[in-house]
């Protein structure tokens, strides 16, 4: 019987991971934006993956700096057009990154439930015991370290096509890029909604 203490971790992670991602949405559904904010993994839930299986992922500003690169791509492609045109040169530069995305997502999720079933097969083995049971401890611990991979590269898809699409909607609507400022943009907010209560009054 293993005893490695990363492989019991890995296992009560991932039947997390399949309810961080939720699916079959995404089966159906064509891919956008707003379906990747629908599917994409919890942050907190990838921060823990990683610490568990040492990966060297640097998750902090992957959003940010999609964004810059969006921005000055745009720029210098002069993608910045007005008109019809403009708009569906800019939404093909973005599609290919959401569709990525998406894909990441559904394979992280058919391989989390590889893995949990693969863990199944092991726990009923241990019961029994046998010769069997050091190759599938193997294979499950083989098949949870690809589920927490898939689970990290999904998340980081995702947080490229967020700042991906926050410099495209900028570009659409003629403004100038400026890095995304959290405090800026909470107030933002606030002011908007504060404006449509007014409205409705």
């Amino acid at each position: 019987m293993i005893r490695d203490r990363r492989v019991a971790m890995r296992i009560e992670l991932t039947p997390g991971m399949t309810n961080v991602v939720r699916f079959p949405i995404e089966r159906r559904a064509k891919p956008s934006m707003d379906l990747v904010r629908e599917i994409a993994p919890d942050s907190r839930e990838v921060s823990l993956v990683i610490e568990s299986f040492g990966f060297d992922d640097d998750i902090d500003g992957i959003r940010d700096a999609a964004d810059q690169d969006m921005a000055e791509y745009i720029t210098e492609k002069g993608a910045r057009l007005s008109g019809s045109k403009g708009q569906a040169e800019l939404d093909r530069l973005l599609q290919p990154i959401v569709e990525r995305a998406v894909s990441l997502c559904r394979e992280a999720h058919d391989a989390s439930l590889a893995a949990v079933k693969a863990q199944r097969l092991v726990v009923e083995a241990q019961s029994e015991g046998g010769y069997w049971l050091t190759p599938l401890s193997e294979r499950a611990s083989a098949r949870t370290f690809y589920a927490g991979r898939l689970l990290v590269d999904a998340h980081l898809a995702c947080q490229r096509a967020a700042g991906a699409s926050r410099a495209i909607e900028i570009a659409k609507r003629g403004e100038s890029w400026a890095p995304f400022d959290l405090h800026a943009e909470a107030l933002a907010m606030c002011v908007d909604e504060l404006t449509a209560r007014s409205s409705h009054r």
